[in-house]
C-alpha cells in the first residue's frame, strides 16, 4: 500500500504580494488543502500571489484545476498569480498538458520545457 504524502502549505505576505510555499505531493488527495490557502490568499486581496512550487516533486490535474481557480479569481479582482521554481516533473506536466504558456511563469526554465516569457491565462 502506498503511503499517502502529506502537503504542507504555508502562506507569507511580504507588502503587496503573498507568497504560498507548497510542499509536497499535489493530487486529488491533497490539491483541496492548496486550493484553501489559495483561496484564502485570493480573499484577503493580495494583488500578487505567487506559487513556490520547488518542492514539489508531483503533481497531477487535481493541482492544475486549483491553481487555475485562483488564477481566474485573481484576474477577476485584477490581480495576477504566478508560479515560481516549478519542480522538473511539474514543468513537464504543464507542458504535456499544453498549459505551459497559459500560466504566467515567474523562472527561468530550468529543462527547457517551459515557453519562455509571461502569457496571461485566457
Amino acid at each position: 500500500m502506498k503511503r499517502l504524502e502529506r502537503l504542507d502549505v504555508s502562506v507569507e505576505t511580504e507588502g503587496r504580494r503573498t507568497v504560498v510555499r507548497v510542499r509536497g505531493e499535489v493530487d486529488m488527495v491533497t490539491a483541496e488543502s492548496l486550493g484553501v490557502a489559495l483561496d484564502r490568499a485570493v480573499s484577503a486581496g493580495a494583488p500578487w500571489v505567487e506559487v513556490d512550487l520547488a518542492q514539489v516533486p508531483f503533481m497531477d490535474c487535481s493541482g492544475l484545476r486549483v491553481l487555475f481557480r485562483a488564477k481566474r479569481r485573481l484576474r477577476d479582482r485584477g490581480g495576477t498569480l504566478t508560479l515560481s521554481t516549478p519542480s522538473a516533473q511539474v514543468e513537464r506536466l504543464l507542458s504535456a498538458a499544453g498549459l505551459n504558456h497559459r500560466l504566467d511563469a515567474s523562472w527561468p526554465p530550468a529543462h527547457g520545457l517551459v515557453t519562455p516569457g509571461h502569457a496571461a491565462l485566457s
